[in-house]
């Protein structure tokens, strides 16, 4: 009932968008335009953990991606466009995807469609906290200091369907509010040699997302909550749920943030073994071509071995020239499984991000 009612919806809204830009004789061609951005990072890190003992020194990393954008304008309103993402650097080994992102949108009145390999509803829509530095939620800190992650310490419901093959839809925003929801048919990106088969145990996930974004004279408020239920990814993981949220206060230059994330999942005998719960708390101050930051993440699991994480950064930019900041971040983590450390340590890191 479930793949009906999905296949049925996804059908009647590609339907209508045919429907829709079927008069386009006075539209142009697609053209593409070139973006993306480039970071550069030089630092020093001291960490230990249980498996790697000793971790110091200095180190440099990159982080970029060449994008391609091209969109055009039909006649009656509707605007159909692409996005591309190409890794600007191939990962160790490089087994990683060389392609991060590709979809095709579709704006109108009605809203936004996506149709491709993109990050879900609750990730795109969630509100998470603020860094002017080396960001200390999206893990790269795990960059940097030995043994600093277990999966899903982050809040911002970048989970397991990542950048997986998947439809999108996303409501006209109406008094600052906005719905999404996603449907990912299969959890493997790019695996499209793979045929549909109802015995594959990755099938059918699902997000579902709402936020909220409004002015009220020079205080700002931005809200958000995500939902995604996973497939069966195993006879281990069954059942597989996670929930964001996020707060959002700006005024005067000064943003306050707080989100929460949670991950739960089943064994065989469908009885939940594994809950873990992640809050993150920031505060940024920006004024001109200046910003400093304060983050803490914090994250504990309840599993066969309970063990919690604690990670903070210290975060500024210095604003060179338009798409040119100068940023730098001080890292520490400390991590304990059933009582015992099991990783510590601290980094400082400062390099260039530039956008384009």
């Amino acid at each position: 009932m479930k793949k009906s009612l999905l296949a049925t919806t996804a059908l009647a809204m590609l339907g209508a968008v045919s429907f829709a830009g079927s008069a386009s004789a006075g539209a142009e061609k697609i053209k593409v335009s070139v973006g993306g951005y480039m970071q550069q990072w030089f630092g020093f890190a001291d960490s230990s953990n249980d498996v790697n003992r000793n971790n110091t020194g200095f180190d440099q990393k990159t982080d970029a991606e060449i994008h391609f954008k091209g969109e055009t304008l039909l006649d009656n309103g509707i605007k159909i466009g692409i996005h591309v993402e190409l890794e600007g650097q191939t990962e160790s080994g490089g087994a990683a995807d060389q392609i991060d992102e590709q979809y095709i949108f579709v704006d109108g009145a009605y809203g936004r469609f996506l149709m491709g390999s993109e990050n879900s509803a609750s990730y795109l829509m969630h509100y998470g906290i603020p860094s002017h530095g080396a960001t200390l939620d999206s893990g790269d800190i795990t960059d940097w200091i030995a043994g600093g992650d277990f999966t899903g310490a982050r809040t911002n419901g970048r989970g397991i369907d990542n950048d997986s093959e998947k439809l999108t839809y996303f409501t006209p925003r109406f008094s600052g509010f906005q719905l999404g929801v996603s449907y990912v048919p299969e959890l493997n990106q790019d695996d499209d040699r793979a045929r549909p088969a109802t015995a594959n145990t990755r099938n059918d996930s699902v997000a579902i997302a709402a936020n909220f974004n409004q002015s009220f004279g020079d205080f700002k408020l931005l809200a958000s909550a995500g939902y995604q239920h996973f497939g069966e990814l195993g006879a281990n993981t069954k059942d597989l749920e996670s929930y964001q949220f996020g707060l959002r206060l700006g005024f005067a230059g000064f943003t306050l943030a707080g989100t929460y994330g949670e991950e739960d999942r089943s064994n065989a005998a469908q009885v939940f073994t594994d809950t873990q719960e992640t809050i993150g708390l920031g505060l940024s101050y920006a004024v001109g071509d200046m910003g400093v930051s304060l983050a803490y993440i914090g994250s504990d699991r309840d599993s066969a071995t309970d063990a919690q994480q604690d990670a903070f950064e210290l975060g500024a930019k210095y604003a060179l020239g338009p798409g040119v900041d100068l940023k730098g971040s001080v890292f520490y983590l400390e991590r304990e499984a059933a009582g015992v450390d099991t990783a510590k340590g601290f980094a400082v890191v400062g390099g260039l991000d530039l956008s384009f």
